[in-house]
């Protein structure tokens, strides 16, 4: 039991994120390894690009509105806190989909060309028999 999440809920949650979007990238044919890798990497543009644009609106704004400026800054923070922690755990997701479900056509001939090599056979059976 997690002091954080004691019944679980949160952990159940995060699973059904995981399992919503990788439905969503099956359906829109996202199989490839290098594509999702692509996806993820532009995620992580656009989060800062993102970040680009609110950060000096915020600042702007918190100037303009002087009297207001807390307030905006408050919120402008939980904005940003948003915008990155969902970044973050969509960047997990993508990881892990990469790591479960994405082949790259190297893995796949790299553990066909391992999985056809013979055994070797064990020397310490033919040095029992005397070989």
């Amino acid at each position: 039991m997690k002091l954080n999440d004691p019944f679980g809920r949160m952990a159940r949650r995060r699973e059904r994120e995981y399992q919503s979007l990788c439905e969503s990238l099956k359906q829109a044919g996202l199989t490839d390894r290098a594509k999702a890798e692509e996806l993820r990497d532009n995620l992580s543009k656009r989060t800062k690009k993102g970040l680009w644009f609110v950060l000096p609106i915020i600042v702007i704004l918190a100037l303009v509105l002087r009297t207001y400026a807390v307030y905006v800054l408050a919120f402008g923070a939980l904005i940003v806190l948003w915008l990155t922690n969902t970044t973050q755990r969509g960047t997990e997701y993508l990881n892990r989909y990469i790591e479960e479900e994405c082949t790259s056509p190297a893995a796949d001939q790299e553990n066909d060309a391992t999985s056809e090599k013979p055994a070797l056979p064990d020397q310490s059976d033919d040095e029992t028999r005397g070989h």
